[in-house]
């Protein structure tokens, strides 16, 4: 305007006045998209949360393993540790599996639900009685509300499809995933000494590597592949390779059958450096513990007697399985028990990295 009419005062006022309504005219739009977005987003979260009636069955249903562990649990404290599962669950739930071009809306989603969980963590209700009983939980034991926003973010990796170039990055994976509720139970059982929460640190880190040696061909198929890319050379396997395996176009390699036992080695380094730490935990949660440890490392077994065919063949461990893992379990407790008696003493590092892959 100030080319056509330089120096018009009247014409400058309606220009600017005309240039402010214009902006508040986009800045109302842009608030109502939001709004309706949140609306949105509280909605897709409200539909995926269970009610407290629905807690157990909703336990059972996701994950056997845990549930196995869960029953040598004392009933009151079994409904926190159940908590604390289904919130973790409903985190993975709102995002797990989504269709092409929907990352961008469930990335809000999750934005919504770690406001949400703050929100609850700070006092606040927010009318999810699973929310604001595992955050308020969690706040009056002193756990710090990052384990739940770290568990977001490694949701939010997922929805990006990363990849891993190497065992660091998956650690990174790992820890936001499985780590973190690891770290989450030991505090809010009581303990936050720094070497026991290391070892609680190191026992998500095997649990989460054995969830994925165990359903790398359901996640390739799904478009996800978790092996570090290092790991992936260092053994001469590329993805191609996999994807023929996967196909049925090629049997299972040799290059890729050490791949898959070296990092259950790994997996079962860590699983050593957490079994350590049990007895430094209350009494009532070291079976627990213990018998979860020993049920998840004997999918290992599946995976070596299916000659490593993680791509095509899905480990399991039935009854029988779980119920001689729980013995196991109880016997080494017994022994890691003796040793703290006897004055073991874990590892101060402040950074525990369990194992190395071998050159």
């Amino acid at each position: 305007h100030a080319l056509l009419l330089p120096g018009d005062p009247v014409l400058d006022a309606f220009a600017e006045q005309w240039l402010r309504r214009a902006m508040a005219a986009v800045s109302r739009e842009r608030r109502g998209r939001c709004a309706a977005r949140r609306v949105e987003a509280a909605s897709h979260i409200r539909a995926r949360v269970p009610g407290a009636a629905e807690w157990p069955a909703y336990f059972a249903r996701n994950s056997r393993s845990f549930r196995f562990a869960a029953r040598f649990l004392p009933a009151a404290e079994a409904e926190r540790v159940a908590r604390v599962y289904a919130y973790c669950r409903v985190t993975d739930d709102l995002v797990d599996r989504p269709v092409d071009g929907a990352a961008p809306w469930l990335e809000r989603v999750l934005d919504e639900w770690v406001e949400l969980s703050r929100r609850a963590y700070e006092g606040r209700a927010t009318g999810l009685d699973l929310l604001d009983r595992a955050m308020g939980e969690m706040a009056s034991a002193g756990v710090p509300f990052r384990y739940a926003a770290e568990l977001a973010e490694g949701m939010r990796m997922d929805l990006r499809r990363q990849a891993y170039a190497d065992t660091g990055e998956l650690r990174t994976y790992t820890y936001r995933v499985a780590s973190v509720v690891g770290l989450w139970l030991t505090e809010l059982s009581g303990v936050h000494d720094p070497p026991t929460l290391r070892r609680a640190a190191a026992m998500g880190h095997a649990m989460q590597l054995t969830n994925i040696l165990r359903d790398v061909g359901e996640d390739r198929r799904a478009g996800r592949l978790y092996l570090p890319a290092d790991r992936l050379r260092a053994h001469g396997v590329t993805v191609e390779e996999i994807d023929r395996t996967l196909a049925g176009a090629a049997p299972v390699s040799t290059r890729y059958a050490a791949l898959v036992a070296e990092l259950m080695r790994g997996a079962e380094a860590e699983y050593a450096l957490g079994f350590a730490a049990i007895p430094r935990l209350p009494r009532w949660f070291q079976a627990p513990v213990a018998v979860a440890a020993h049920v998840y490392r004997a999918i290992h077994g599946s995976i070596r007697r299916n000659g490593c065919d993680n791509l095509r063949l899905r480990a399991r461990t039935g009854p029988a399985v779980k119920a001689l893992a729980a013995v196991q379990a109880m016997w080494d407790l017994r022994r890691a028990r003796g040793a703290l008696a006897a004055g073991f003493e874990l590892e101060p590092s402040e950074a525990l990295v369990a194992w190395s892959p071998a050159p």
